[in-house]
């Protein structure tokens, strides 16, 4: 079965990112869970991904 354009442009994105070595592998980690889950992705859900500082937690 032929994945969907979105699957494929996911897939694609996710591994673009991951071999990326100046990008924090936490933050794909994340976004990789947050893509592939099931419903609507929400602004803030990516918000939270993306404002972690390097190597840092939300406090």
């Amino acid at each position: 079965m032929m994945a969907s354009l979105q699957e494929a442009v996911t897939t694609k994105f996710l591994e673009t990112l991951g071999g990326d070595e100046a990008f924090d592998q936490s933050k794909t980690v994340k976004l990789e869970a947050l893509l592939t889950a099931d419903g609507k992705i929400k602004v803030d859900d990516l918000t939270a991904i993306f404002a972690l500082p390097e190597g840092g937690e939300i406090l």
